[in-house]
């Protein structure tokens, strides 16, 4: 499972350090709208979700599903080895679909380095963060309606 743990954290670097320091490279700008990469990533998630159901069954206590209505239910679903593990595929996959858009975006509106660089860096560290900080910078630089 920690060989799976490093796998994922370095599976999406290089599109992360290419979105951040190489925007305009063709491969770059290829792999940040790949199906296959981000199908990838998940399949990674559903690979350590089956870890964590299967990790469940074998354990001394009886399975029950996870109860995603309480704060509790949640809390118990992520307190083993591969209850972490599904979260934090989870939120790697999302943040890097995340952060490929942002770059996108970012590309498409001549976004500055200083405005990319950090969105994409916070995405990388706190998801919604880095998301959040991108939408009001484009709120500011398009006005609240924007038109594709």
């Amino acid at each position: 499972m920690d060989k799976f743990f490093s796998y994922l954290n370095a599976f999406p670097m290089p599109l992360w350090l290419g979105m951040m320091f190489a925007p305009r490279a063709k491969l770059t700008q290829q792999v940040s709208r790949s199906s296959v990469v981000f199908g990838l990533a998940a399949f990674h998630y559903v690979a350590a979700l089956g870890l964590a159901v299967l990790g469940g069954r074998r354990s001394q206590s009886p399975v029950s599903p996870t109860d995603f209505t309480s704060l509790e239910g949640i809390r118990k679903g992520l307190s083993t080895r591969e209850g972490a593990l599904a979260a934090w595929s989870h939120m790697l996959a999302l943040d890097l679909f995340t952060g490929a858009w942002i770059y996108r975006e970012a590309m498409r509106l001549a976004a500055p380095a200083w405005v990319r660089i950090p969105a994409l860096a916070l995405t990388l560290m706190a998801g919604p963060f880095g998301l959040l900080l991108f939408l009001i910078w484009r709120t500011v630089k398009t006005g609240p309606a924007l038109s594709d």
